[in-house]
C-alpha cells in the first residue's frame, strides 16, 4: 500500500515537473514549406538542408543548446494537384502538429497566404514562427502577428530603399508602380511592390499610383498609365512581360530620357549575362538606347567566405537528400536566411532557458529575438523592433554605353539606411542628370507659366465668343439705325 502510494507520489511529482516551466528537454521543430524548388525560393529542397546544417552546427560551431535533443519534422504545404501553396492544407497541418507532436517552434510557411493563417495560430498558441519568406507588408502588424520573426527579405525593407533613393534624387512628388498579378497562388510581384507603394505614400507623402496587369492586358494601357501618372516608374513582373512593356515604351514614348524605370528583379534572373535586354527569342530594336533609362533592383548577395562555403554544402545536400540539382543563385540567400533564423531562435531559447524560462514560452523567446545583431552565414544579421530583418539591396544600371552591359552603381545598407555609391561605376543619365519626378506643365497646368504668355484653350474660346457677340450687337445696332433713318426720310417726303 505504501509502495503504491509512493509510486503515485512519484508519478504526480513527474507530472508536476512536466507542467512546470523549464522541465521539457526535447525541442520539436516543425518545418512547413512547399515542394516546388523551381517556383518557390523557400521550397523544402532548398531550405530543409539549410535548417539541418544549422542544427548540426549549433553545438560544435556555436556552442548553443548543448545537451538538448532537437527533433526536426518537415511538412509540405503544397497542393500536389494544383502545384500551388495551399492555405487549407497549411492550416490542417499546423493544427495536427499542435495536437500530436507539440512543436516548440514553426519554421515556415514561406508563401504569404498560408503563412498568414499559420502565424495567427502560432500567435494564439504563443509559439514562435520563423520564416525567410512571407515578405508582405501586413506582417508588420505586431498585434495580429505577435510571434512571427522574419529572418529574410521583406517588402517593407525594400520600401526603405525606395525612400532613400527618392530622398537622394529629390523625387518627392510623384511615382507610379506597375505589377504583374494573376490574383492566385502567392502573388509575388504584388507583394514585392507593396512596400515601395506604402513607404512612399505614407512616409514620404509622395503621390503614387499603382496599376496591375496580366498576360491579357493591352500594354498600350500600361504605357498610357505611365505617361499620365509618373516619370519615376517601378515595374515588377516576369522578364518576358517587362521586355514587352519596354518594346512598346520605345515606340510610344518619344522622351525616354525624362523617365527612370526601375525593374524589380530581386533574384537577379535578368542579369545572368549582365544584359537584361538581351534575351533569347526576343527582338528589341535599338535596345541599348531605351535601356539607358532602366535600373534593376536586386538583393545584395552576401560576400563573406562562410556564405560561399554554405552554398557549396547546400547544393551537395539538396542533391543527396532530395535529388535536386541547384545552380548558384540569389535564391540561396533565402536558404541562408533560414539557417540564420534557426541560429537566432537557438540564441533566444538559450537565453530563456538560462534564466529559468521554458522552451514553450514563445512570447518571451520571440521578444528576445527583437533588435538583435549577430554574424550569420549570410553575413551581418540585424533584426528590428518588429522582428523583421534589415536587408541590403543593389542598384544596377547600364555602365557601359557601348556594349549595353549593366553594373552595380549603388548598394543600400539596410542596417544604416544609407546608399553607398560606387567609386568606380556611375549612372550615365541620358539627359545629363536625373529626370524630374514632377516636370512643369505635365501633370498640372495650374501654374500660369504653363501657358507661355498665351490664353488657355478655354480662355480663347471665351474671348472669341465674347467678340462674336459684340460684333453681332454692333452690326444689329447699325442695321437698325440705318432702317430707322430711312423711315424718317420716307415720312418727311410723304408729308
Amino acid at each position: 500500500m505504501g509502495c503504491r502510494s509512493a509510486l503515485g507520489c512519484c508519478l504526480f511529482a513527474a507530472l508536476s515537473c512536466c507542467l512546470l516551466r523549464g522541465c521539457r528537454s526535447n525541442i520539436t521543430v516543425a518545418v512547413m514549406l512547399p515542394d516546388d524548388h523551381q517556383k518557390y525560393p523557400w521550397a523544402l529542397p532548398r531550405v530543409f538542408p539549410a535548417i539541418l546544417m544549422a542544427h548540426e552546427d549549433l553545438a560544435g560551431k556555436h556552442k548553443l543548446l548543448l545537451g538538448r535533443t532537437i527533433r526536426i519534422l518537415n511538412y509540405s504545404t503544397e497542393d500536389p494537384a494544383a502545384r500551388t501553396c495551399a492555405v487549407s492544407r497549411a492550416q490542417v497541418l499546423a493544427v495536427d502538429a499542435k495536437l500530436y507532436v507539440r512543436p516548440d517552434v514553426f519554421f515556415g510557411p514561406g508563401c504569404v497566404y498560408p503563412l498568414a493563417s499559420v502565424a495567427r495560430f502560432a500567435s494564439h498558441w504563443k509559439l514562435p514562427l520563423i520564416t525567410a519568406g512571407g515578405p508582405a507588408h501586413g506582417f508588420d502588424d505586431r498585434v495580429e502577428y505577435r510571434t512571427i520573426v522574419r529572418s529574410g527579405p521583406t517588402t517593407t525593407k525594400m520600401g526603405d530603399f525606395a525612400n532613400a533613393l527618392h530622398t537622394h534624387f529629390n523625387w518627392t512628388s510623384r511615382a507610379a508602380v506597375v505589377f504583374y498579378d494573376l490574383r492566385q497562388d502567392d502573388r509575388p510581384h504584388y507583394f514585392l511592390t507593396e512596400g515601395i507603394f506604402f513607404n512612399l505614400d505614407r512616409e514620404m507623402n509622395v503621390t503614387i499610383e499603382a496599376r496591375p496587369y496580366t498576360d491579357e492586358t493591352d500594354y498600350k494601357e500600361l504605357i498610357a498609365f505611365m505617361q499620365e501618372n509618373g516619370r519615376i516608374i517601378y515595374i515588377c513582373g516576369p522578364l518576358r512581360t517587362f521586355l514587352s512593356i519596354m518594346k512598346l515604351f520605345q515606340s510610344e514614348i518619344h522622351d525616354p530620357e525624362n523617365y527612370a524605370i526601375f525593374y524589380l528583379d530581386v533574384f537577379a534572373e535578368s542579369l545572368t549575362d549582365g544584359k537584361p535586354w538581351q534575351q533569347p527569342n526576343f527582338d528589341l530594336p535599338n535596345p541599348i538606347e531605351v535601356f539607358k533609362s532602366v535600373f534593376v533592383i536586386t538583393y545584395h548577395p552576401p560576400d563573406n567566405p562562410e556564405y560561399r562555403d554554405f552554398q557549396r554544402k547546400l547544393h551537395t545536400r539538396a542533391q543527396r537528400d532530395f535529388g535536386v540539382r541547384l545552380e548558384p543563385s540569389l535564391m540561396d540567400y533565402i536558404a541562408g536566411s533560414f539557417y540564420d533564423g534557426f541560429l537566432l531562435y537557438a540564441m533566444a531559447l538559450e537565453e530563456t532557458l538560462a534564466e529559468g524560462g521554458a522552451q514553450n514560452d514563445g512570447i518571451n523567446i520571440t521578444m528576445r529575438m527583437q533588435n538583435r545583431r549577430f554574424w550569420g552565414v549570410t553575413g551581418l544579421v540585424t533584426i528590428d523592433d518588429k522582428n523583421a530583418r534589415n536587408i541590403d539591396v543593389d542598384l544596377w544600371t547600364m555602365t557601359n554605353q557601348e556594349t549595353g552591359e549593366f553594373g552595380v552603381v549603388a548598394y543600400f545598407n539596410g542596417s544604416t539606411k544609407e546608399i553607398i555609391w560606387s567609386q568606380t561605376e556611375k549612372i550615365h543619365w541620358p539627359s545629363g542628370g536625373p529626370p524630374l519626378d514632377n516636370p512643369p506643365c505635365v501633370f498640372s497646368t495650374d501654374d500660369p507659366s504653363c501657358n507661355d504668355g498665351q490664353l488657355p484653350v478655354l480662355g480663347i474660346v471665351a474671348v472669341g465668343s465674347g467678340l462674336a457677340l459684340i460684333i453681332f450687337g454692333i452690326s444689329s445696332f447699325l442695321i437698325y439705325s440705318s432702317q430707322f433713318s430711312e423711315r424718317c426720310k420716307v415720312s418727311k417726303l410723304a408729308s
